[in-house]
């Protein structure tokens, strides 16, 4: 027996779906019971009033024409008041926990969705029943009474009780089509749809390969280390990229029109990437996004991707989408503040020192050290591009205070001397250790700075 647990009492699922089907099938016995009930007392009142076998079929069909169209009316009305209810297209399935540090709890959300129309219909047709109902509720039993005589006087050439009759058989077919037609739809149509949502759901990849792919760095933290210590290059970010993982060779050989949900899609993106197919991650992470656009961890790995292809302005802005939308996570902005300084001068270091700034407030933020590094080299090119347009001696020093400050920071929070924030600070005082123009090149000659970045152990 399924161990798994229902709402209703805790019984277990199984259990629920057995009585229920033993509760569909006595009332399906219960509604054909009535149903031929009432077919044995009109065909009892046919033969009573009939004086031959022709007017005898007449009546018969007359009230046979009656049962029917109630019947249907019954069961039209019992269907719409019972349709269910399903998500509208946009509107997320389910809720998972956070995929982030102090985001809010991720959202599935299905490619396709079923038609709503007809559910909208039904909403409309059901409220519009009720208010006309309300309306004229006083005037509803003239209003039968006159029907029954109608079709009494027409059908059955007003034969004693015909009225009752015809009145007796219309509503019990609408009861019984209404009754058994709202229990299908609420029960079996609704398990049908249901079934069919799931249906869309369906995944091609198993979800241990989707996970394993989705948790995995693209980018090897060893690039990023090696990238760290050369800010200054404006040659774009080399592509040095994790090897494959087992799960990638599965993701690999399903084809991009097969893959459904947004955790698909970017672990077929991931996948590619590490595959170095970036072009095609790229596109797999921007319909991941499409898909469900409050994941910022889908943002900040296509922001990889779009760097690792060298464009860098559109990692930025990706990263800073990111970071609009995990307000509370500080390390996209801490990697939207790594890639701003490979944009083009001013708008690179000035993004930079915005981004600087709000990050050294941050409670965490401020004791990187690496942060404090970047920080300075903001303000070197700054100084730079000074330099460069003849800016004025004292914003120059500035510049020049604020660079040397943020590395007194920088050191004083990574005070071990081969630490990767100090051999990345050396590396950028010293020009001989990188042929390409550094951030902090300004400097290499100065003496408070190379005093404060201090020389290697030993």
């Amino acid at each position: 027996m399924n161990a798994a647990r229902g709402k209703a009492g805790d019984r277990p699922l199984d259990e629920m779906g057995s009585h229920l089907d033993g509760n569909l099938a006595r009332f399906d016995r219960w509604a054909t019971i009535l149903l031929l009930t009432v077919c044995a007392v009109a065909v009892a009142y046919c033969l009573g009033q009939a004086t031959d076998p022709r007017a005898f079929a007449t009546s018969l069909s007359v009230v046979a024409c009656v049962l029917v169209a109630s019947c249907l009316s019954g069961a039209l009305t019992g269907f719409l008041f019972g349709i269910p209810r399903l998500l509208a297209q946009g509107e997320p399935a389910a809720a998972f926990p956070a995929d982030e540090p102090g985001g809010g709890p991720r959202t599935k959300v299905r490619p396709l969705v079923g038609n709503s129309n007809l559910e909208e219909i039904s909403d409309w047709i059901t409220k519009i029943l009720v208010g006309l109902g309300l309306v004229h509720a006083n005037d509803a039993v003239s209003t039968v009474r006159g029907l029954a005589a109608y079709v009494s006087t027409s059908g059955l050439r007003g034969a004693p009780a015909s009225d009752l009759l015809v009145m007796g058989v219309g509503l019990s077919g609408l009861l019984i089509g209404f009754l058994y037609f709202y229990l299908q739809t609420r029960t079996r149509i609704t398990l049908m749809f249901f079934a069919t949502e799931d249906a869309q759901d369906a995944s091609v990849v198993p979800r241990a390969d989707v996970d394993a792919a989705n948790e995995a760095p693209i980018v090897d933290e060893e690039f990023r280390r090696a990238a760290m210590a050369a800010l200054s290059a404006r040659i774009g970010l080399p592509a040095a990229t994790v090897p494959p993982l087992p799960a990638d060779a599965t993701l690999l050989g399903v084809s991009f029109d097969r893959l459904r949900t947004s955790e698909e899609f970017a672990a077929w993106g991931a996948a590619q990437a590490r595959a170095r197919n970036f072009e095609a991650a790229e596109t797999a992470l921007e319909r991941a996004n499409a898909l469900d656009p409050a994941s910022s961890l889908v943002l900040r790995r296509l922001a990889e991707v779009r760097a690792l292809r060298g464009d860098i302005r559109r990692a930025v802005e990706t990263l800073r989408e990111a970071g609009d939308k995990s307000p509370h996570d500080w390390r996209i902005r801490r990697r939207e503040l790594f890639h701003a300084l490979y944009l083009p001068m001013p708008d690179g270091f000035t993004r930079a020192l915005r981004l600087a700034d709000g990050l050294t407030q941050h409670p965490e933020g401020g004791l990187d050290p690496m942060v404090h590094v970047w920080r300075a080299c903001a303000h070197g090119q700054r100084h730079r591009w000074l330099a460069e347009t003849s800016g004025a001696e004292s914003e120059k020093a500035d510049a020049r205070a604020e660079a040397l400050g943020s590395l007194a920071r920088a050191v004083a929070l990574a005070p071990d001397p081969e630490s990767p924030p100090r051999v990345t600070m050396r590396s950028l005082i010293d020009p001989s250790g990188n042929a390409s123009d550094n951030d902090l090149g300004d400097f290499a000659n100065d003496p408070e700075f190379i005093e404060a970045v201090g020389p290697a152990r030993g």
